[in-house]
């Protein structure tokens, strides 16, 4: 069971990753090339989008996955139901959005930018409609394709990039596509170049996933009353992901508005380095999640939810402990040296993604006994805190580390409520367990907190730190390998 989903694991993880490395290295390239400010519209754009994919979302990956191994269901069916759902609300998305354009882009203080908005109504568009028809890869046990076709997409997207900064420069104005550099620079400026080399790779994507829609998606297998179901189940999933979308964004949002673009620009970089954690958090959840919907049946289901939990705690503490330790390495490769002013803000959001990762695989409860809207109540209750500390705490200390508080604060919340909550109805967690994880977390903060800028000293804490894990885990890593 284990090896089976270990490579699955490895292979979903090259297309994961292989786009996040690219990612970060266009970072040191946008570092170095815009200014704080100009870096700060850059990631509010995402920040703002972000929150409407949760939002069109409609909890439906989620929803498919837990349909799909409902007996009374037929798969074609659920995929179909799901696909058409999908484009239906994403369609009315797209013709509402365009026709306000020019008002939402002025009410977001980008009236000299409308067309950053109606690219990104594009790329959300595509994307949206592409959600399920990767769920589909996943489900179906085809981690090959999935990667391949995250790769061909960053690879289209970081060619477009590539090839609209370098035309911006006289040496290459007289190459053959010239005219296409000419016709999209008439229109948006070098920030606006990303976006529209998002959309172009955003819209590669659907062609790519295309042939899965028109061979499995009819009409005919449209069925209204598993429609209705369906959403009932992925209202509450798409409250959870906007709640979510709100804790991660709302921060760049408001310190952009009401601290500086300055300083939200260096957060927002630093804030990149910080999601190495939620990098590890993904991979794990992709080969993962439709295990667990798959495993629900089984009797010892909780067992395996356990365990694998208790091996993500692992290795994230691991990970965590090797970026803290070479945190000034990281920051010297991937971001430009003005940036650095918001660097102590990385181990703190780093530790709330751990604890949004916990919860992350705790959540299964919820999910296979079919109330997501416990999800719901507890990421309001996220939200709630995250509003706490970004508006009354940024207008009256006005500091960009009170955000990173919040974070930390919002997520280690939701997980002890998860857990309490789940604990009476599903958890079995041993005391032993429970001591087990205390014990790692303490050991890696302890860690962290004894690493200095000393090169030697955090290497030999790192190996100590290794060391020590593998004498209290031995069993468990020997018996994980083999």
């Amino acid at each position: 069971m284990y090896k089976k989903l270990t490579i699955q694991t490895i292979i979903y993880s090259i297309g994961f990753i292989f786009p996040r490395i690219v990612n970060y290295a266009f970072l040191k390239f946008f570092t170095l090339c815009f200014k704080r400010e100009e870096f700060s519209l850059y990631t509010d754009m995402y920040a703002l989008s972000f929150m409407i994919i949760g939002f069109l979302s409609f909890g439906l990956e989620n929803t498919y996955f837990r349909f799909l191994y409902k007996k009374n269901y037929n798969q074609e069916i659920v995929f179909s139901t799901g696909v058409i759902i999908q484009f239906l609300i994403s369609s009315l998305f797209l013709i509402i959005s365009i026709n306000i354009v020019k008002y939402l882009s002025a009410i977001a203080g980008y009236d000299n930018h409308p067309e950053y908005f109606l690219m990104f109504f594009l790329i959300i568009f595509f994307d949206t409609i592409c959600i399920l028809p990767m769920a589909w890869f996943r489900a179906n046990d085809k981690p090959l394709q999935y990667s391949t076709i995250n790769v061909t997409n960053i690879l289209i997207q970081s060619f477009v990039i590539i090839y609209l900064f370098s035309c911006s420069d006289k040496i290459y104005q007289k190459t053959f596509f010239f005219f296409i550099f000419k016709w999209v620079d008439s229109f948006t400026d070098k920030i606006g170049y990303i976006f529209f080399a998002n959309m172009i790779s955003s819209l590669m994507n659907l062609f790519l996933i295309l042939p899965i829609i028109l061979k499995k998606v009819t009409i005919k297998k449209f069925s209204k009353i598993l429609a209705v179901n369906m959403l009932s189940y992925g209202i509450p999933v798409m409250l959870g992901t906007v709640s979510f979308s709100i804790n991660e964004n709302l921060d760049k949002i408001l310190i952009k508005r009401w601290v500086s673009d300055e300083i939200n620009g260096s957060y927002s970089a630093c804030y990149k380095i910080a999601t190495f954690m939620s990098i590890y958090i993904r991979i794990f959840r992709l080969g993962i999640e439709p295990f667990f919907f798959k495993k629900s049946k089984d009797s010892d289901a909780i067992y395996y939810y356990e365990e694998i939990t208790y091996i993500f705690v692992l290795f994230g503490l691991i990970f965590y402990v090797l970026i803290c330790g070479n945190i000034n390495i990281f920051m010297k490769f991937l971001i430009d040296k003005k940036y650095h002013t918001a660097i102590s803000i990385i181990p703190i959001i780093m530790m709330g993604n751990i604890f949004l990762g916990i919860y992350t695989n705790l959540s299964i409860f919820y999910k296979i006994i079919d109330k997501p809207i416990i999800g719901t109540y507890i990421s309001l209750i996220g939200v709630l805190i995250t509003f706490l500390f970004n508006i009354i705490f940024i207008i009256i200390y006005n500091s960009f580390m009170i955000p990173a508080w919040g974070t930390l604060i919002s997520y280690g919340s939701m997980l002890v409520i998860l857990y309490i909550w789940g604990k009476k109805q599903f958890f079995k967690f041993c005391n032993k367990k429970i001591r087990n994880i205390i014990i790692h977390f303490l050991f890696a903060l302890f860690i962290v907190f004894m690493m200095k800028k000393k090169v030697l000293l955090n290497l030999f804490l790192q190996f100590l730190y290794l060391i020590t894990i593998f004498l209290l885990e031995k069993k468990r890593l020997i018996s994980l390998i083999k």
